[in-house]
């Protein structure tokens, strides 16, 4: 696409090259960042090995990651509705392989923090909502829920995926081997993901301001909602391994829980997709929540029962993937697509705040006490956050550009 002066309106797509080649690049980035990113689970014990600590240390550095990936989300994807998606996907490419990297080269815990937990967490930040916003400027509103879909489903198939082959390469060439690999991968990959980007320049006037949404009752609703959820999201990402592992449950099925809710939510990213505007997108979000919840509360009983951990996987898979199809509806209907990528990364900074605090928190609770109370805790905080999400002020999704 040429620069312009001004984005276009949800009516008029904005191409740089075919509407469904940016869906393709944006996928790759997807699949790529965040598979490496919640792979993560199955690097946590090998890691700690290595360095001669236990779990809570190392789930600490994943927390990291979580927090600067929505840091960056926030900064990026105002930055990408401003100047688009291109430099910040370039910039995401060289992070994510410098980062991961220096993770494989790292002679300290401390080392791997600014490695893995700033770059890699920086370069998914960078990528994830300003992919959003170049959905949005590129598709029309009609075919945009299909192409957002898609570009969704690239994260849980790299959560199927890079789990899996994670697990593999590190059984054939040590942890820091893979991850040297994996950098080459990332380079290549969200590098090309890159050269599908726009360049778009907008007056800074079109753009909303954050205190804009600081004054939204509805929006800081939302926000705390996303906060409570945020620790019970994160945590079977980061423990199903683990916990499955120390169950009994052989290592390669231990190692594809979070695939299988990769694989699940593929699928149901995909099929959100296809509904279109068919149903309110905040009754979607309510269900996410409770398929989240309701995730979590499986795997607390499931007492290692490999049946009730599959379908904990598959119901998480289901919540994250109608979760994370619907809340761009919603934001784009109260904001307006304009400023879709900014408004969603400053949204989830609060996933950010809940992955920062819960894995971490959990960690520590699983060194004291086991796996049990750790599941029960996040299970609370879940609740709580259906609680909010249920509440009047988020009755509705279709006020189209409001700020209220």
């Amino acid at each position: 696409m040429s620069d312009t002066t001004s984005l276009p309106s949800a009516s008029e797509p904005a191409e740089t090259a075919t509407p469904w080649s940016v869906a393709a690049a944006a996928f790759a980035a997807n699949f790529v960042t965040f598979g490496i990113l919640f792979s993560f689970g199955v690097f946590l014990t090998p890691i700690a090995e290595d360095f001669g600590t236990t779990t809570g240390p190392v789930a600490a550095l994943f927390s990291t990651a979580i927090s600067t990936y929505y840091l960056g989300g926030a900064i990026g994807g105002r930055i990408g509705d401003r100047f688009g998606a291109r430099p910040l996907v370039a910039i995401a490419a060289l992070a994510m392989s410098l980062g991961l990297l220096g993770t494989a080269a790292s002679g300290a815990l401390w080392q791997t923090y600014a490695a893995f937990g700033v770059l890699v967490g920086l370069a998914t930040g960078f990528c994830y909502p300003s992919m959003i916003g170049l959905i949005g400027r590129s598709f029309s509103e009609q075919r945009r829920p299909a192409a957002m879909g898609f570009l969704l489903a690239g994260v849980g198939a790299g959560t199927l995926v890079m789990p899996w082959l994670g697990h593999q390469l590190i059984s054939a060439i040590g942890w820091r081997s893979t991850y040297a690999l994996l950098a080459a991968l990332a380079l290549v990959t969200i590098g090309w993901a890159a050269t599908r980007g726009d360049r778009v320049r907008t007056s800074g006037a079109r753009l909303m301001r954050v205190g804009t949404l600081a004054r939204s009752p509805r929006f800081l609703l939302f926000f705390a909602a996303v906060v409570a959820i945020g620790p019970g999201f994160y945590a079977p990402v980061a423990f199903y391994n683990d916990y499955a592992v120390d169950a009994g449950v052989a290592p390669g099925l231990a190692a594809g829980l979070v695939g299988i809710s990769g694989a699940t939510s593929v699928a149901a990213r995909l099929a959100c997709g296809a509904l279109g505007n068919r149903i309110d997108p905040m009754w979607l979000c309510r269900a996410a929540f409770a398929c989240l919840t309701g995730a979590l509360a499986i795997w607390w009983i499931s007492g290692g029962d490999v049946a009730l951990l599959i379908t904990s996987a598959v119901t998480h898979g289901v919540g994250w993937a109608v979760w994370v199809t619907a809340t761009p509806s919603v934001l784009a209907g109260w904001y307006g697509v304009e400023n879709l990528g900014g408004v969603i990364g400053i949204y989830y900074t609060g996933l950010g705040v809940g992955g920062l605090v819960g894995p971490a928190v959990c960690g520590f609770v699983i060194d004291a006490a086991g796996f049990g109370p750790a599941i029960g805790l996040v299970t609370v905080t879940s609740l709580i956050a259906l609680a909010l999400l249920a509440l009047p002020l988020l009755g509705t999704s279709s006020a189209a550009g409001s700020a209220s």
